[in-house]
């Protein structure tokens, strides 16, 4: 095998299972580092069949049990945060990379990204809870205290039970946000970090009008476009819209879908739901609680598309009141954490 050339041989371990990458990062220094390698990643998911897949996220000590409330996504990397809130992992679920960021008990929103530019990519973690704005560094496994003076509200910790997670797009994250003094008398708007210059950048516009109570929820399509559901209160109208270009000072919108809910006895989001895009079957997939009945008891996916098209899958039962279901596209990444 050593007399192998580098492309042949990274032909070869390309077609091995992937169950079996462990093993084959265990047997030398070089195949662990071919298999690292993002023209090793392609050829290997191209060979893989599609299918679902399970990752094991194990603790730093094996005995103890591992609850995780809250899941972050980035290019392949995930950022998970414990019950506890004592501490955070970064996972990649694809090479079974990890490392473990301990923190203290209060309860922060949290987002990863990356510092454009970098070619080993600077991996970060913001986390903020009312004035309170750290970024933590991976590279230098260092915590920073931000200067921000919020002029916005955003929605987004465990106790308002919302499912309002920033969305990482090249790097940078987005959420929904509301005027701090006007609240939910002003139209909201779209707020993006940006993990380059650790700034937040100005807000950017919504193609709607949002107001208190109106559902708005994002996503992404892909790795280059944001997508946000609207469900105006009065009119129960679902509106989805995907983004034409999305960048941390600009934005413009093109509407992928639009559907009056009122015929479903006045179907209304009661999360706002997580969200997916079809956009060959031009589909939209919401994660949300039972609209059947008067109390959430249970996970629900909803299919909704053009020409009345609704479906509903039954996920499970409600655990906890805390976590509802939470869905994003994932691509899996050779990306290294460490």
């Amino acid at each position: 095998m050593n007399n192998l050339s580098k492309d042949l041989l990274e032909e070869i371990l390309s077609r091995v299972p992937t169950t079996s990458l462990r093993k084959v990062r265990s047997t030398c220094k070089k195949w662990n580092t071919l298999s690292k390698v993002e023209t090793f990643t392609k050829k290997h998911l191209a060979q893989s069949p599609p299918r679902t897949s399970k990752g094991t996220l194990i603790s730093l000590n094996s005995s103890d049990k591992l609850d995780i409330t809250q899941v972050y996504h980035c290019e392949g990397l995930l950022l998970c945060v414990t019950e506890d809130y004592a501490r955070l992992v970064l996972w990649n679920p694809y090479t079974g990379e990890s490392r473990w960021i301990c923190v203290d008990h209060s309860k922060y929103a949290h987002a990863l990204g990356f510092e454009e530019g970098n070619p080993c990519r600077a991996y970060k973690v913001l986390r903020f809870a009312h004035h309170v704005h750290e970024i933590y560094d991976v590279s230098s496994d260092s915590w920073r205290v931000l200067d921000v003076t919020p002029d916005w509200k955003m929605e987004v910790d465990s106790e308002s039970n919302s499912n309002n997670y920033g969305v990482s797009l090249k790097g940078n994250v987005y959420w929904f946000a509301q005027d701090k003094e006007a609240g939910g008398n002003v139209p909201g708007f779209i707020l993006c970090f940006d993990f380059t210059t650790e700034r937040f950048a100005p807000r950017l516009p919504l193609p709607f009008e949002s107001y208190f109570e109106d559902e708005v929820t994002l996503s992404n399509v892909g790795e280059e476009q944001l997508a946000v559901l609207f469900q105006n209160l009065d009119t129960y109208e679902m509106e989805v819209w995907v983004t034409t270009k999305v960048e941390p000072n600009g934005v413009s919108w093109s509407k992928f879908l639009a559907v009056d809910m009122s015929p479903l006895t006045w179907f209304q989001f009661f999360t706002g739901g997580s969200f997916l895009i079809d956009e060959e079957r031009r589909v939209v997939v919401v994660f949300d609680g039972d609209k059947n009945v008067s109390e959430t008891s249970r996970n629900i996916a909803y299919f909704i598309g053009e020409n009345d098209y609704f479906k509903e899958v039954d996920l499970g039962e409600v655990t906890t009141c805390e976590v509802f279901p939470h869905a994003f596209s994932y691509v899996p990444s050779s990306v290294q954490i460490n």
